[in-house]
Formats: structure tokens, sequence, C-alpha cells
């Protein structure tokens, strides 16, 4: 019975053991912490407040000035009866092309709605408008269709790339977290296509130069290198000869058009060539000599980019891409993912000199590993913080993360410092640990505080748009106070 009992008590022992819950408790952190990461929605950059929202403005091709204006001026009325809506700017036939057109509002200092959901709560309203695509322009949008997602999308085969984007567009569309998704700039105009007969052409001895000068001359015109010229006095000017801009559009005219043979006759164009009205991309995008295709989409009120991602690549489509069709990371996922990589790096890097450091400091390899462990603790706090305030993972909570491990760093060489030193002189290892807890608790509580209540204000965000500060400062602030009470 007592050998039972010794048994029993040594077993139950390791449960009294106050060290074993503390390695509980900083694996558990640990674990809470990856937890933490995967729960959290990630952003690359926080929404910011701005003075000013942009609506940008697309017609169909061979729209004229006054049909854009028209547009123009509804969407500009739309806008400025906001009640958050100072002034508007409007204008039509932006960047040079009478089918394009932007819209200006200027917001109220005093508005209930910050900027970002502004956009958010027109998107529906402007995408309802007819004949025009109308968006606003994103803060998120650079290097991809301006608006607040972009799936970029690499092919060769253009059919097949046009057809796997709209099926992705249907997919899209049935995500509440999505506004008005589409293909950006995929917008067709009309055009002449001519497909040669060549079987009939070479039977009549016309070739493939005759055909295409004949096509170019008449509608291009020559090329300047065998145009006639018009000398001047300083400067030759070429002569360029070409159909009327309005022949060109009678599908006649061109079906009647002479091609030289090679016995020095002629034939009309009909004859061996099939011509038909058909349609065309406005433009080719390439990316690394690759046809690609951008499907932008706005984001419902309350969504972040991250968890509209995260469906995006779980639609079926996307999920199994057509065999030569391929998803391209450019622009701000292109960012983010490079963001993400350089900071697990430096954590990494930085990780390893204070390894270094302390080894040379302490003259021993064992009690580094105490302090490294002690940054496995740092961002639990401030992960909480932000699931507790609302906030998503972005570039200022990295670098507020990146702030967190040097701070806790510290902290805890003041404690492993004090307690080495204490064991140099005699003192056993319990006691030594006690008294530099005791001892050393003084200043890390006065380091934590002062940091707390410098970042208070941050977080707050007093005075001006704290969409970048706040978050590091929460992130901060909450890493601190909860590092601080599992370090001591």
């Amino acid at each position: 019975a007592s050998a039972a009992r010794g048994g029993f008590h040594r077993l139950t022992s390791r449960f009294r053991d106050h060290r074993f819950w503390v390695l509980g408790l900083g694996l558990f952190a640990f674990l809470m912490t990856i937890v933490m990461f995967a729960v959290l929605p990630m952003t690359f950059q926080p929404a910011q407040d701005n003075d000013t929202s942009m609506a940008v403005l697309d017609m169909v091709p061979g729209t004229t000035l006054a049909q854009t204006e028209a547009v123009v001026t509804k969407v500009a009325a739309l806008i400025g009866s906001q009640p958050d809506v100072q002034s508007v700017y409007a204008r039509s036939g932006a960047n040079g092309s009478v089918n394009a057109g932007r819209v200006t509002a200027t917001l109220k200092d005093d508005r209930k709605m910050k900027s970002t959901e502004f956009e958010r709560s027109l998107a529906p309203q402007l995408a309802a408008i007819p004949d025009a695509r109308v968006s606003f322009r994103s803060q998120n949008g650079w290097g991809g269709s301006t608006r607040d997602m972009s799936v970029t999308l690499g092919g060769d085969d253009p059919k097949l790339l046009d057809a796997t984007a709209q099926k992705i567009v249907t997919e899209m569309s049935r995500l509440p977290t999505l506004v008005a998704p589409r293909v950006a700039g995929n917008m067709q105009r009309p055009e002449i296509v001519i497909k040669p007969r060549f079987d009939l052409a070479a039977n009549l001895g016309v070739t493939t130069q005759a055909l295409s000068s004949a096509i170019r001359i008449a509608t291009l015109g020559d090329i300047d290198q065998n145009s006639a010229r018009f000398s001047l006095s300083d400067r030759q000017i070429p002569i360029r000869v070409a159909l009327d801009q309005g022949a060109r559009s009678e599908l006649s005219t061109i079906q009647n058009l002479p091609v030289s043979t090679a016995s020095g006759g002629s034939v009309p164009l009909n004859l061996v060539a099939e011509i038909t009205l058909g349609s065309g991309p406005t433009k080719i995008d390439r990316v690394n000599q690759q046809r690609q295709l951008t499907i932008g989409a706005d984001l419902a009120p309350g969504i972040v980019s991250g968890v509209a991602q995260k469906q995006i690549d779980a639609l079926p489509t996307m999920a199994n891409l057509p065999t030569g069709v391929n998803k391209l990371v450019l622009g701000q996922s292109k960012f983010q993912a490079e963001m993400i990589n350089n900071f697990i790096l430096a954590v990494i890097a930085g990780t390893f000199l204070v390894f270094a450091v302390l080894v040379l400091l302490y003259r021993r390899a064992l009690p580094p590993f105490v302090n490294m462990g002690s940054l496995l603790l740092a961002p639990l706090g401030g992960l909480l913080a932000l699931w507790a305030t609302g906030n998503p993972v972005s570039m200022p909570v990295f670098i507020g993360i990146l702030m967190l491990l040097g701070i806790v760093a510290k902290n805890s060489i003041l404690l492993i410092d004090f307690a080495l030193e204490e064991m140099g002189k005699g003192v056993d290892v319990w006691t030594a640990v006690v008294d530099a807890g005791h001892k050393r608790a003084q200043p890390i509580v006065m380091t934590t505080v002062a940091m707390v209540a410098g970042m208070i204000p941050t977080a707050l965000s007093l005075g001006g748009d704290g969409s970048w500060r706040a978050p590091m400062g929460i992130v901060v602030i909450g890493g601190l106070v909860l590092s601080t009470i599992l370090t001591l």
C-alpha cells in the first residue's frame, strides 16, 4: 500500500509542479498564436479614410462625347446627393478618350461614414447604371484592375482564357462578399474580319503580300517607307493615301477592293477572302509574353480582402483551372506575399542575431534558449487585442509585432542576466530565479507601463486618420500586457 501510495504521489507530483504548468502554459500560448493567425482575416494595408473619392467611368467603344457626358452627369448627381458629400467635380473625356470620364467627390469633415464605407455603400447603385462601367478607384487596386479585388489569369489561347474568365465572373457574382465582378478592359468593339481563301487565291495568282498590301493601303494607308513624299525646304512629308473614314465602315466598299494578281490583272477582295463583321478587344495585355485577363470586383461593406480572397480561391474554376490557363500573382497580391516572406525572414534573422549576442553575453549556450522561448509568448496578446477590436492582420500589425519582439526580448534578458549573476555568486538556482523575479519586476513593469501609455494615443487614433497607426498601437499594447504577465 505504501509502495502504491508512493507511486501515485510521484505521478501526481508532476501535475503539482509549477514548472510543468508554466511549460504547458507557454506551449498553449504558442498554439493559440498559430490559431489566431489562422482565424484573423488578413489584408495588405488597412482601409484609409480619405477626404476624396473618385469614381471612374468607361463607356462602350464608339460612344460619343455627348453620350459620355450624359452618363457622367448622372453619376455626379447620384454621388452629389449623398449627405456626406460636400462638393463634386466631374470630367468627361478623361485620359484623352471620349468614352471615359471620372467624378471626384470631396467628403465633409463631419461625415458619418469613412471614405471606404461610403464607396462600398454606393457600389451596387453605380454598377446598375446601363451601358457604362462605373466603379470607385480603390485604395488597394494598384497593379491590377483599380478595384478592391483583382484576379489575373494568363494563357496563350485567347478563346480559352476568355471563356475561363467569364466562368469565374459568373461564380464570383454568387459570392455575397463581392459586388459587380467583371473582366477589366474587356470591352468589344466592332471590326471587319477578313479571312483569306488561300486555295482560291493561289489559283488566281494572288499572293499573301498583295492581299495584305491592298487591305492595308485601303484602310490604314501604306507605310511611310513606301509612300510618295512632298518635299519642303527643310524636310520631306510622306503622302499617305487611304479610303475615307466613312467608306471604311461600309462592307461593300471593302468587298470590292481590287487585289493585284501575278498576271498583272486584279480581282475583287471578296473573291479571294471571306469578309464578315465581327468584334474584337479594344486592347491586349501581356505579361512575360503571355496574354492576360484581369477580373475585378468591389468588396461588400464590412468585408476584408483576405476573407474574399479565400472565397475566390475556393471557387470550383479557380481550384481547377484548365490546362493552358494559370493564375498570375501581380500587383498587391504579389507585394502581400513578398511582405509575409520578408517578415518571416526578418524574424528568423533577428532571432539568430539575438541568440548569438546572448551566447557571447552569457558565455553559455542554454540560457539564451530561455530568452528565445519568451518570444513565442509575445504575439498572442497583440492578436487577441486585434480580434477584440475587429482589426485584420496587415502591414502595420507586422511592424508592431517586430517592435513587440524586441521589447519582450529585453524584458527576458533583464530576468535571465540577473539570475545568472546571482548563480555566479553561489546562490542556488531556485533562489536566484525567485530573487530575479522580485528585483527585476519593477523595471520590467515600468517599461511596460511607459510603452503602453505612449501607445494609447496611437491606438485611439487621436488626431487625423489613424488607420495605419491604430493597428500597430493595438498589437503593441495587447502583446506587452499579456507577455509581461506571462514573463513574470
